[in-house]
């Protein structure tokens, strides 16, 4: 028991010499959060959701195009000027228009989040991925007087993979002239539906 608090008091006097270290570095402050591309050349600019225009002053080799949707891993530098750590393309897809958009088969998935931004809807998915491309799509019931959109996804016969999360962004803008509307996912508990409002 001595030599056991011997060594207990050791390390204690150890990590409290190193968080004394005068010469720690502090790291630097960084924020990630979704965009979409505004300008490439010659250096890349993002809009956040907020409508906040951020510019780069490094540049990276990531092959981008104007209007896509990302995250990105940013640390401030002054004014609207930004580091960009890392940047992710990620999906954007727009409401499509279909009779009865229940009727339509679509696999369950897990939900990590999903939230309207802007005009934005946004979604963190979990997926069971391994190798083939998965699809996903948003259909506008138009039999409903009040926006009604429903989730499709398919996994379209990947094999049995592991857990991997996806990040989604579909386009709101035929919906602005509404309040509100409403989306229905296919969950493993279920069907679940969301109320989101555009103001």
């Amino acid at each position: 028991m001595k030599n056991r608090a011997i060594l207990i008091f050791s390390v204690l006097i150890l990590f409290f010499f190193v968080g004394c270290d005068k010469d720690e570095k502090r790291v630097a402050d960084f924020l990630v959060e979704f965009a979409t591309v505004v300008k490439t050349v010659p250096t890349i600019a993002i809009e956040l959701d907020n409508g906040k225009v951020l510019n780069a002053e490094n540049t990276l080799e990531v092959d981008l195009e104007d209007g896509n949707r990302v995250i990105v891993n940013y640390t401030p530098i002054k004014n609207n000027s930004i580091k960009i750590n890392s940047i992710q393309p990620i999906f954007l897809g727009e409401i499509k228009y279909k009779e009865s958009p229940n009727e339509i088969k679509t696999e369950p998935i897990k939900i990590t989040s999903v939230w309207v931004s802007g005009s934005y809807l946004n979604m963190s998915i979990l997926v069971d991925y391994h190798s083939k491309t998965h699809s996903v799509g948003l259909f506008r019931d138009l039999q409903s007087e009040k926006p009604t959109l429903y989730f499709m996804y398919s996994r379209e016969d990947d094999p049995a993979g592991a857990p991997t999360r996806r990040y989604l962004s579909f386009d709101l803008e035929s919906l602005q002239k509404e309040e509100d509307f409403i989306i229905y996912i296919n969950t493993y508990e279920g069907e679940r539906k969301f109320n989101f409002s555009l103001k």
